[in-house]
């Protein structure tokens, strides 16, 4: 199982290094961030992942919620999100509830997704995130990977931390 979940990570980071966004525009998450850029990768997590920073992060959430921030403050949505039931903005966050949604979000952002099952993500930026899982999953792969170094473990992809754990993406 462990090999799936790395093969999804692998998939979603080529896709990371190279979103296509509309009007046939090249986004690249090293142009936003460029040698400072790290990685995180996430998969079928429970829980709540929230990360602020400048690059690209895309992922699927099975079933919870999405609340966006985009930082980037030129009036453009630089974000999309599909597959969601119902939406609605706060204090300039835009949240986005459903399941089977997917995300993308570039340039420079803040993510929060609280799920309770399904999370995956892949990003490359340079910021900060906090990782707590919910430990109701049902899912047995469930593990996080930061900067390439496994997380906290470098043979294995840790499950995500019951107590929490902050983190920074950096190269």
């Amino acid at each position: 199982m462990k090999a799936k979940a790395a093969l999804l990570l692998t998939f979603l980071l080529t896709l990371a290094s190279g979103v296509s966004a509309s009007a046939g525009t090249l986004l690249t998450a090293h142009s936003y961030c460029g040698a400072t850029c790290g990685q995180l990768g996430a998969v079928h997590g429970s829980g709540t992942l929230v990360q602020t920073g400048t690059g690209i992060t895309m992922g699927t959430v099975g079933s919870g919620t999405i609340a966006i921030t985009d930082r980037s403050d030129d009036g453009v949505h630089e974000y999309s999100v599909g597959g969601w039931d119902r939406t609605w903005t706060k204090n300039g966050v835009v949240y986005f509830k459903g399941n089977g949604m997917s995300y993308r979000v570039w340039t420079s952002w803040k993510v929060r997704i609280t799920a309770a099952w399904g999370i995956s993500t892949s990003t490359t930026a340079s910021g900060t995130g906090y990782i707590k899982g919910s430990g109701s999953s049902s899912w047995t792969s469930s593990g996080w990977s930061l900067n390439g170094s496994g997380g906290s473990n470098s043979g294995a992809w840790p499950q995500w931390p019951l107590a929490g754990r902050s983190f920074s993406i950096k190269h």
